[in-house]
């Protein structure tokens, strides 16, 4: 069985970057959102997403509020600290592509 997502929407706001300790030090943590427009009647859905190491850095230099992106990656759950019978979803992002035609570039 796999667990895969893939999501093409736009950032609801800009991605916040951090560095966090691990076993193997220090690596970049990045979160963000991403609003996903339904295929069929009004609605939108929102999708938290997390991606760690060097492209997280990539997220938070070239995407921002607005931007579309495409992420890749795999749903997991946890239970919420302040309502343990809550539980929330997070898109582990292991990939990402561009969308948004970049200044200067020929259409």
């Amino acid at each position: 069985m796999t667990n895969n997502i893939i999501l093409h929407g736009r950032f609801g706001r800009n991605p916040e970057l951090e560095y966090k300790n691990g076993q193997n030090g220090q690596y970049a943590h990045v979160a963000f959102s991403i609003a996903v427009d339904r295929s069929y009647g009004d609605g939108t859905d929102w999708f938290y997403c997390v991606m760690n190491g060097k492209r997280a850095e990539v997220i938070n230099k070239w995407f921002r509020k607005g931007s579309q992106i495409v992420v890749t990656g795999r749903m997991e759950s946890y239970k919420s600290r302040k309502d343990p019978n809550v539980t929330n979803w997070v898109v582990v992002v292991t990939d990402f592509d561009f969308c948004d035609r970049q200044e200067g570039q020929r259409t």
